[in-house]
C-alpha cells in the first residue's frame, strides 16, 4: 500500500462530458488519441459504445438488413 507524501496534484479532467473527474498525477487511466479517461467504462460512454446482448432479435435492429431478408439460412 503506498502512502501519499504530498499534496495530491490535478494535472488533467476525464474527457467524458458528463464524468469530468480530477485526474490526479500517478492516477492509472485510459489513453484514447489525445484524450484521457478516468476509467473504462468512462471510455466508452465518452465513444458513445453500448453495452447489449447479443441475439437474434431482429426487431431491435440488431442485425443487419441484409441478415433480415437473407432466404439461406
Amino acid at each position: 500500500m503506498s502512502k501519499v507524501t504530498g499534496p495530491l496534484e490535478v494535472i488533467d479532467f476525464c474527457s467524458n462530458p458528463k464524468c469530468e473527474a480530477e485526474i490526479l498525477l500517478g492516477q492509472r487511466v485510459v489513453n484514447h488519441g489525445k484524450d484521457q479517461y478516468c476509467g473504462i467504462d468512462c471510455l466508452f460512454e465518452g465513444l458513445g459504445a453500448v453495452v447489449i446482448k447479443a441475439d437474434d432479435n431482429l426487431e431491435r435492429g440488431d442485425a443487419s438488413i441484409e441478415t433480415k431478408n437473407d432466404q439461406t439460412g
